[in-house]
């Protein structure tokens, strides 16, 4: 295999552990905060970055790699341009991915956490099943330090008015998690 061949598949699987390390490791978390953090502050830096650089990495790196060069201008052109647009829309995701996991992660890494016990009524309760067929449930209830309304992945179906009792904790950026 080419040696950028492996560079490239090595940077996907970082990417893939950091994105899904929160996901395995801490089994109920609020998404709400974190993906607030991540639009508001992280998400336009990233695309401003992203099109500042991403053609300047593909026009020195990527395109020398292509064997294949269009006769046409206009192709070439068409396909740079595409070729530019993906690159940046998939690292857009990617790197949204990494920033929303690192302050999940980090929530319950950093700083000694406040433990709570949640005993409060569900709210609200949907089910969702997902494209794989998989079925999601999640409930609404007042947390009970700040009264704010939190959205949380379940793993069983809740009735409305029925209690919710966990132990969680908050972590450093506030997020309520539980890793049992």
């Amino acid at each position: 295999m080419e040696k950028w061949k492996s560079y490239v598949i090595l940077f996907f699987v970082i990417c893939a552990v950091i994105i899904g390390y929160p996901f395995f490791t801490i089994k109920y978390f609020e998404t709400s905060i974190a993906l607030a953090v991540v639009t508001k502050f992280l998400l336009l830096p990233i695309i401003i970055g992203l099109v500042i650089f991403s053609p300047k990495l593909y026009y020195k790196k990527i395109k020398k790699l292509d064997k294949k060069i269009p006769n046409s201008s206009f192709k070439e052109k068409l396909r740079d341009f595409t070729s530019i647009t993906m690159m940046i829309i998939c690292l857009s995701g990617i790197l949204f991915g990494i920033a929303f996991s690192l302050i999940i992660t980090t929530n319950k890494l950093f700083a000694k956490p406040q433990i709570v016990k949640i005993n409060e009524n569900v709210i609200k309760y949907n089910q969702y099943i997902s494209k794989y067929g998989r079925l999601r449930h999640y409930i609404d209830f007042k947390s009970p330090k700040t009264q704010e309304i939190i959205h949380l992945e379940v793993y069983r179906e809740y009735y409305v008015g029925e209690i919710f009792e966990k132990e969680m904790k908050y972590g450093a950026w506030g997020i309520l998690y539980s890793t049992d």
